[in-house]
């Protein structure tokens, strides 16, 4: 079996306390807004551009302190976490994690994504439908972006 891999960029948007989730179209699932980044970009531009396209909303992603010499080098937004997902299958995804601001929630109508929710950590926390690995990471998104 020959494997391939896709990059893909995700991201936790958060306004004010509450984070945004939308319901995957292909599995039915709440979830992180993103998707495969094309050959012309970087992880981070996928990252807002995949926000833009599915919710409409623009986004200033979180990016960690660091002291670099940038004469050469030009500094990346570093994820928050990156991810190897379906291991073992035809196609696994290099995914990176990105925790973003949001500079509203009003979500504007006709974007690519259709269910779009805005969750408060209590509602998150009791939604059984959502998968563990994603709870660690919104948990963690607002710990770091969130006016609580």
């Amino acid at each position: 079996m020959k494997y391939s891999k896709t990059i893909t960029s995700s991201v936790y948007v958060v306004y004010d306390n509450e984070v945004l989730l939308h319901r995957h179209k292909k599995y039915n699932i709440l979830f992180l807004l993103g998707g495969k980044m094309s050959e012309e970009e970087v992880p981070h531009e996928a990252a807002i551009r995949e926000v833009y396209e599915e919710s409409g909303l623009e986004v200033e992603l979180y990016n960690r302190e660091c002291e670099l010499d940038l004469r050469r080098v030009i500094q990346l937004h570093s994820p928050m976490h990156t991810l190897l997902e379906n291991v073992g299958h035809e196609v696994e995804n290099i995914h990176f994690i990105y925790f973003a601001r949001a500079f509203s929630n009003e979500v504007p109508q006709k974007r690519e994504s259709k269910e779009l929710y805005w969750f408060a950590k209590e509602e998150f926390e009791s939604d059984g439908t959502i998968k563990p690995h994603v709870k660690v990471m919104v948990l963690d998104a607002l710990r770091i972006l969130s006016n609580i």
